[in-house]
């Protein structure tokens, strides 16, 4: 009793397996870069400064052209 049948599927199901690992570093890989990134320089250090297009009321008034 064959377990594969054909001579090619042990090649194919192994460059799958390399091919699937190489794919899951590269996804771990990126989410830890992402994570340091998102940690740099999000913290404040100082005091903090008004935006600079803070809220402002809206006029009353309403102009019909």
């Amino acid at each position: 009793v064959k377990l594969l049948p054909a001579p090619l599927v042990l090649p194919a199901v192994i460059a799958g397996g390399v091919i699937g690992l190489l794919f899951a570093i590269f996804l771990i890989l990126l989410l830890v870069y992402r994570m340091r990134k998102k940690d740099e320089g999000s913290y404040v250090l100082g005091e903090r400064k008004a935006p600079s297009s803070a809220y402002q009321k809206a006029p009353t008034k309403e102009f019909y052209a």
